[in-house]
């Protein structure tokens, strides 16, 4: 795929969010041994365009600030003027990852720019919720948690599972498969007791397990483990990214495919996840990661 030896891209506006998000961008960076560049996009404006300011500043200051961070790492900056989605959504056309803070100068909890890109890009787009805690310049990024994947059977959880996998080898890192599921019988309004979930769990580890049966032939030195979750899938992955060090998603939220697809799930678990988020999209007419 294109994006397969292409740079990573992290959009930066001066915050502290993007400068934490600068530094999971730069470790990225210096994982897949790509060039990063700090992209800064200005607002549109009917009048010509400004002269030098610190505003066209912001994407050369993150360029040499992940420099210092990453030793080795080669950063550029640039700036472009136009609407932040539109421009981000073009340069990730051909970049090996995207990263966005959750939030940015407009401070909500997942800013519209990275709820439309976590929608839909041509590249995998990492975002990374409360990123201001990694702006330190002392600040040390999680390196001991797993990686965790949420799986659910579908195309889009194939492909998460493929990009997990290669996260956890790229980082020597544990990974956990993890599964949300409802017993259509589960807490039936009217039943004097919840119903045995013994066998229901035994399936949906031994699929888990199938599920991941290549991809450990493929990557052998990776410790898997498989968790089944019983209940809701937001709150099950939530709960699970406060030991993660990364989570990795599909573009359909994990969810029990028996349940009609919730987009509100993708975006609670982004807005409360204790860890930053790879969401795995795929470029067009493409399956991903290869």
């Amino acid at each position: 795929m294109a994006y397969r030896f292409g740079p990573v891209v992290v959009g930066v506006d001066g915050s502290e969010h993007s400068v934490g998000a600068l530094r999971w961008a730069a470790e990225q960076a210096h994982q897949y041994t790509r060039t990063l560049i700090a992209l800064s996009v200005l607002p549109e404006s009917p009048s010509p365009p400004p002269g030098p300011s610190r505003d066209r500043d912001v994407a050369a200051e993150a360029a040499a600030e992940a420099r210092r961070w990453r030793v080795g790492v080669a950063a550029v900056g640039t700036t472009e003027v136009g609407r932040p989605v539109a421009v981000l959504r073009r340069h990730a056309r051909d970049a090996r990852l995207l990263v966005v803070a959750s939030r940015g100068t407009g401070g909500r909890a997942l800013g519209s720019v990275t709820e439309a890109l976590g929608v839909r890009a041509d590249c995998p787009v990492l975002i990374v919720h409360d990123a201001q805690r990694w702006a330190a310049p002392d600040a040390v990024l999680p390196r001991k948690g797993p990686v965790v994947v949420g799986y659910d059977g579908s195309a889009s959880a194939r492909r998460a599972l493929r990009v997990a996998f290669e996260e956890a080898a790229g980082r020597g890192s544990r990974l956990v498969v993890v599964r949300a599921w409802h017993h259509p019988d589960l807490w039936r309004p009217g039943r004097s007791r919840c119903c045995d979930l013994t066998s229901d769990e035994a399936a949906v580890r031994g699929g888990l397990h199938e599920a991941a049966a290549p991809w450990r032939a493929r990557f052998p030195h990776v410790d898997v483990e498989v968790r089944s979750e019983p209940g809701e899938a937001a709150e099950a992955l939530t709960v699970v990214s406060q030991w993660a060090a990364l989570m990795v998603l599909g573009t359909r939220c994990p969810d029990d495919t028996e349940q009609p697809a919730n987009p509100s799930v993708m975006r609670r678990v982004l807005e409360r996840a204790a860890c930053p988020v790879l969401v795995a999209h795929s470029p067009p007419g493409g399956p991903g990661f290869r």
